[in-house]
């Protein structure tokens, strides 16, 4: 008997004959024979005899077969063991379509052409004979097993090993399962049987499952006698299904592998699900072992990193001598198991980032900047990702109708302008190219008229700040100043300091399909518009508005790049390198000098008082932005991080519509670190 474990395609290294040709001369599938290409033979000759077994081999016609053999092989040979030595060898083969054309036939033999469709080893060719002896009025087959196959002479067999591979496990930091391979208990129904439906379903629905499942279930286009699945059964409900349900006539519970994703809405973008391989994508992968219901990784962790977490389906086709020794390996494709993948994410800070944004449509994203690892990478509004699992069609319809788009990946594709966050790119541009140093002070009015037409102060004049004080209330018209300093003195220095935080690029995280985003410069607006760059333009990219567009896995990464001076690559599998993408021109001075600034942020006097100082929570820094969009609507943005002098975490937080990113997007952001650093 064949032994079936668990595995996935790789090289066939050919089988006898071996490889599939393509050619008009074969049948097309099981049951069909290749059409002579001249006139029929003549009934009763040999010619006849071989065509007509060539047939009925090729319909699978056990019966019809066993006719054409010679009195003498039907003594040797009983029915059941002639048709056992057939089905053994379509098993151990694993055929699922056969073609079969005789040819060179003479007076006491034919050659017959083999072409085998398998499951497990591709398509196989190879030519057997066929030895015929005269009957009266007609010819028969001198059979033995040869006949089937010419390494079955002599008492060999064929016998095969087959292993699936079970799909790896995902892991968070600490060995959480995020996606995990289970067998789950299902309730099902055989409509062909029930005979108290207003019953089955009343009990049902007590039960916990939904009109839409009841229902789902009963209009199945199946056959009524194939069982249809209704739903999962939790853990700690078994006994009750089976006192509430079973009773019923025609409810079946049983057990059925399935993909589960334990945090569920809160982990849905970055792991992903997985879906069952479609029609098409099968038949291109025939021959290579899988099977209808097989899937593969269709987003997040589960698609970039299926051909590892899905492993590789193993086939060996084995040639038995008479005394039960494997004579012969014919095709071996190796087994390999799936694997496991172990990331950086913290499943707490995963389910806080989801909780903290409520549905509210935006992001959050959280690094740890001594390793750069992920902590967290959620998008809002979420989805079930086991719905997709499931195949739960009510579900998959509910969440594709959402509004706010709930498979969108605002975390890592999401294009926003950073507001206010921004300016700490502009300060660093201002110490670096301008030489301003931490005891410069730039004039804080309530109008500044460096461009026409003249820009008001959001809050009003604030006097001569430093830098550092600026950050602190967030003053528009310090940073305007810097923005046309550097216009004025150099070309797209401010966008240069941008691309060294690593705006305008790929994060280049292993595992995150992302957006590039766009960093707007002087070349960027003549290629695109033609016309030159001007000091406005200079002066909105300096308050983080304008053309500039971010991601918030990208404002996440550049905070981090700032705290260490590195511009390193994200990590979201343990086992990836924090990449050295380029190093901040920043001195010791200067940067502990904008580090204030994002201290006094949370501080006291600063924007973000009543979110962190004023509220009791201390330690912390951060970043405020608010950032106008098309009509009247604005994005807005919380930038945090702890300790405050050597944070050990990092929340981006992003809320596609809002008024404050101090008052909505800050207490968000430090809830999030609060879960991170428990």
């Amino acid at each position: 008997m064949p032994v079936r474990a668990v595995f996935l395609a790789a090289i066939i290294i050919g089988l006898l004959a071996g490889g599939a040709v393509a050619g008009a001369r074969w049948a097309a599938s099981r049951g069909g024979s290749d059409s002579p290409s001249a006139a029929a033979p003549e009934p009763g000759s040999p010619a006849a005899a071989a065509a007509e077994f060539a047939a009925a081999w090729a319909a699978g016609d056990l019966q019809a077969l066993y006719l054409l053999l010679s009195p003498a092989a039907q003594r040797t040979y009983s029915y059941e063991a002639f048709a056992d030595a057939y089905r053994t060898f379509e098993e151990q083969v694993t055929v699922t379509q056969t073609a079969v054309r005789a040819a060179d036939v003479n007076g006491s033999a034919a050659r017959l052409d083999v072409r085998l469709a398998t499951a497990y080893f591709g398509t196989l060719e190879y030519s057997t004979a066929l030895p015929l002896v005269p009957a009266p009025g007609r010819y028969l087959v001198e059979w033995t097993p040869a006949v089937i196959h010419p390494r079955l002479a002599g008492g060999y067999a064929f016998s095969s090993v087959i292993q699936r591979p079970v799909r790896g496990t995902i892991y968070d930091r600490n060995g959480i399962e995020l996606a995990v391979t289970r067998e789950i208990r299902h309730v099902g129904l055989n409509r062909g049987v029930i005979t108290d439906r207003p019953g089955l379903e009343a009990a049902l629905l007590a039960f916990g499952f939904t009109r839409e499942q009841v229902d789902a279930a009963f209009a199945s286009p199946a056959p009524l006698n194939h069982r249809v699945r209704v739903g999962p059964i939790p853990d700690d409900r078994v006994e009750e299904a089976n006192r509430l349900l079973r009773p019923f006539q025609g409810v079946i519970i049983y057990v059925e592998t399935q993909r589960v994703h334990p945090l569920g809405p809160a982990a849905a973008h970055v792991v992903g699900y997985t879906r069952e391989y479609t029609a098409e994508e099968l038949k291109a992968r025939a021959g290579q072992g899988f099977r209808p219901g097989d899937r593969v990784g269709a987003a997040g962790l589960e698609a970039v990193f299926n051909d590892r977490l899905a492993g590789s389906i193993g086939a060996e086709l084995r040639l038995i001598g008479p005394d039960g020794a494997v004579a012969e390996v014919l095709i071996s494709r190796p087994f390999r198991q799936g694997e496991d993948l172990r990331t950086t994410l913290d499943a707490p800070t995963l389910q806080r980032a989801y909780e903290r944004l409520g549905g509210r449509a935006g992001a959050a994203v959280v690094v740890d900047p001594a390793t750069n690892g992920l902590l967290a990478l959620v998008s809002s509004p979420s989805f079930d990702p086991d719905a997709f699992e499931r195949g739960d069609a009510a579900a998959l319809a509910a969440i594709t109708a959402a509004p706010g788009a709930p498979l969108a990946n605002r975390a890592a594709t999401g294009l926003y302008s950073a507001g206010s966050t921004f300016k700490l790119v502009t300060g660093a541009a201002g110490m670096v190219y301008l030489g301003l140093t931490p005891n410069d002070r730039l004039d804080c009015g309530a109008i500044w008229y460096g461009v026409d037409p003249p820009r008001r102060n959001w809050e009003g004049s604030q006097g001569s700040l430093t830098i550092a004080e600026a950050l602190m209330r967030s003053c528009n018209p310090v940073f305007y100043e810097i923005a046309l300093r550097l216009y004025n003195q150099f070309d797209d220095a401010l966008a240069a300091m941008a691309r060294q935080f690593g705006f305008g690029a790929p994060t280049g995280t292993l595992g995150v399909v992302e957006e590039a985003g766009l960093v707007p410069d002087a070349a960027w607006k003549r290629r695109t518009t033609g016309q030159p760059w001007y000091p406005g333009d200079e002066v909105n990219l300096g308050i983080g508005q304008g053309d500039l567009l971010i991601t918030p896995l990208q404002l996440a990464n550049a905070y981090s790049t700032f705290v260490t001076g590195q511009l390193r690559t994200p990590r979201l599998l343990e086992e990836a390198e924090a990449t050295v993408r380029g190093t901040l021109p920043l001195t010791p001075e200067q940067h502990a000098h904008l580090m204030r600034g994002l201290e006094l942020v949370t501080g006291p006097r600063g924007t973000a008082a009543a979110a962190f100082a004023l509220a009791g929570y201390t330690d912390f820094a951060g970043k405020s932005g608010t950032a106008e969009d098309a009509g009247a609507q604005q994005h807005v943005l919380f930038v945090a991080m702890r300790p405050a002098k050597q944070p050990r975490a990092i929340a981006a937080v992003v809320l596609d519509d809002g008024k404050s990113g101090s008052i909505e997007a800050g207490p968000i952001a430090r809830d999030i670190l609060l879960a991170a650093l428990r």
